[in-house]
């Protein structure tokens, strides 16, 4: 009896194995899907000044320009910062001036969102005051004298009022000297 019960149990493992191989080898439906992204693609800075690139060849910021300055007196320019660029920036602005001794005693300042008026040797700046009297530096870079300012994409505009005054305290030793200013901007991406 024995052994037919050990019969009867290996038989029923073997249905059991063969069972279960069935099972797994039963079909079964499957399916897939892909996705394709779109394009990427960068953005593009581009500062302008008055409509003009200002890069390789400078903007030549001529309104902002005056002979024969006496101390106490100043002129005021307007100058337009653009953004025609596909992203938002932020931008700054320093000056660098020629070697002169004449630099320390003109003070820069700026003004947003005004306009700008030169009547009887003194210039004036309506608007907002960014920053007032950054001294030129002798043969150097001055301060940024315009803080950070932030421009949209595409069509913003920043309408920026240059002051630039001869200290009334302008010693004699500086009659008859010249500078020449460069206003250096820097835009960086948002």
């Amino acid at each position: 009896m024995m052994l037919s019960s050990a019969r009867v149990r290996a038989l029923l493992a073997l249905g059991m194995v063969l069972g279960t191989g069935a099972v797994g080898t039963m079909a079964a439906w499957t399916d897939t899907a892909t996705a394709t992204s779109g394009a990427f693609s960068t953005g593009t800075i581009n500062l302008q000044l008055n409509n003009a690139e200002g890069n390789p060849t400078a903007y030549a910021f001529t309104a902002l320009t005056k002979a024969n300055m006496s101390p106490g007196q100043s002129i005021a320019a307007m100058l337009p910062v653009q953004n025609k660029g596909s992203v938002a920036f932020t931008y700054t602005a320093n000056t660098t001036s020629t070697t002169s001794t004449l630099a320390p005693y003109l003070k820069v300042s700026t003004y947003s969102g005004g306009g700008a008026a030169n009547a009887s040797n003194v210039g004036t700046c309506s608007g907002t005051s960014i920053i007032a009297n950054t001294s030129l530096v002798n043969g150097g870079t001055s301060a940024n004298i315009i803080g950070t300012r932030s421009l949209p994409a595409t069509s913003g505009v920043d309408d920026i009022c240059f002051l630039v005054t001869l200290d009334a305290a302008a010693p004699t030793t500086v009659q008859g000297t010249t500078v020449t200013v460069t206003f250096n901007f820097t835009a960086t991406s948002v």
